[in-house]
């Protein structure tokens, strides 16, 4: 049972690496796991990709990369990575420093994205700073788009009648979010607090960065960056706080604002229901254009609200190849940018052509099929690679677990013995 397990994934890389010389184009990838086994589908995305003539090879950025083969894009989530890099961590830094090598050796490979425009948003303070700058290139959204006020407590050695002397002079109010200077790489990094007044600073410790409560009525819309599209998801937030003599409130952001959140901080109070403003189209249409030209990055996410009564949209976060979540096909969304990226002409910069809104229908065509068409294929009827090594691939992931055990380092024996067929096809 064991060796079966193992045969599953090494038939999948060996796949992949034999037909990595093919005359399609080749995509390396390094993300964490979770990424690939229930958002990327890995059972099922060596059909989709060889059917475009895209070859997926996963890198070891502990090895050097030549050493693995020929890449046309890469693509990562390597924000921890990054983190503990800045924190001296030699493993990380040696594979921050084995991409970058391998980039500047070879400045054809298209990356997504670029570790320099990435580490920007590693830290609140300066994506905040990063994000004001844009918005103060167009005059037009300098009027309906801001980010609120702000201010970086660098050392806990800062006592809190001076943070809050700081906080003054930055006009930073109260209440006030207090968040982790860190924005990625931590369990800390989505650990927040509310405080009400100045007292309440003796509550966090530094270093952190205080940003004004803006009141919006309990909606956050999330804006995801896919190339030259974005999605908006719209999802729970923070009820409406005014400054008072209140005690701190501590939260974690992913908690609060989770899908299905059934936090009381999400619950509004009887004055403030049927208050919400919804964002304007025409608005966030011209935002993403122009972040998705200054930010050099094409896989990003943006956190908006819209304050109750100016209707000024509000940026609060922003995250470098963020979940995704409530994305319907991201899967597709995401290959048909690789797709996009690696059928052009390759140049030094990224140039959007057009930034189109929410769900995209499908468009164009690819050898036999469209794209959509590929992606939800059901393998058990229609084969797409009619090889031996393909068809014994495609036996083993037909059921969907198969591929979600493997990435999640599920116990070999636990999941054979949730899924008995497999074990029996595997011994015959």
């Amino acid at each position: 049972m064991m060796v079966a397990c193992i045969q599953f994934r090494d038939s999948l890389l060996e796949i992949c690496r034999q037909n990595s010389s093919n005359s399609g184009k080749v995509m390396g990838f390094d993300m964490p796991k979770r990424y690939l086994s229930w958002k990327l589908c890995p059972y099922k995305v060596v059909d989709w990709l060889w059917a475009i003539e895209i070859t997926v090879v996963p890198v070891d950025l502990q090895q050097c990369l030549e050493d693995q083969g020929h890449f046309d894009l890469i693509i990562h989530k390597m924000t921890d990575v990054i983190t503990r890099a800045q924190e001296g961590d030699n493993k990380a830094k040696q594979m921050v420093s084995n991409l970058q090598g391998y980039l500047h050796r070879h400045p054809h490979v298209i990356v997504l994205d670029p570790i320099s425009a990435v580490m920007k948003l590693m830290d609140r303070h300066q994506s905040y700073q990063l994000i004001q700058e844009c918005i103060g290139k167009n005059s037009e959204l300098m009027a309906k788009v801001a980010v609120p006020t702000f201010y970086e407590i660098k050392s806990a050695s800062i006592s809190p009648p001076t943070a809050a002397a700081s906080l003054k002079c930055a006009r930073v109010s109260y209440p006030c979010v207090c968040k982790p200077s860190h924005a990625h790489g931590s369990v800390t990094s989505h650990k927040m607090a509310i405080i009400f007044n100045e007292a309440g600073l003796s509550d966090v410790t530094a270093p952190y960065v205080a940003q004004t409560f803006i009141s919006h009525n309990a909606v956050l819309y999330k804006i995801f960056f896919i190339g030259d599209q974005y999605f908006t998801v719209q999802r729970p937030s923070l009820k409406n706080f005014v400054a008072s003599d209140r005690s701190t409130i501590f939260f974690d952001s992913h908690d609060v604002s989770k899908p299905n959140s059934t936090s009381s901080l999400n619950e509004l109070d009887e004055k403030d229901l049927h208050r919400a403003i919804t964002p304007e189209s025409d608005t966030l249409d011209k935002l993403a254009k122009l972040l998705r030209k200054e930010l050099d990055m094409a896989l990003f996410g943006v956190d908006i609200i819209v304050e109750n009564n100016s209707g000024i949209h509000y940026i609060i976060d922003i995250n470098a190849f963020p979940g995704y979540d409530g994305v319907p096909q991201f899967p597709q969304a995401l290959f048909k940018y690789v797709q996009q990226e690696l059928s052009r002409e390759v140049t030094t910069t990224t140039t959007p052509n057009s930034i189109q809104a929410l769900i995209i229908p499908p468009s164009g065509s690819v050898p036999g099929e469209t794209i959509t068409e590929l992606m939800n294929y059901d393998l058990s009827e229609k084969e797409l690679c009619n090889t031996e090594e393909m068809c014994h691939l495609r036996a083993l992931s037909q059921h969907t677990d198969a591929g979600d055990c493997l990435l999640n380092g599920e116990n070999d024996k636990e999941f054979f013995q949730r899924c008995p067929a497999i074990t029996t096809s595997m011994d015959s």
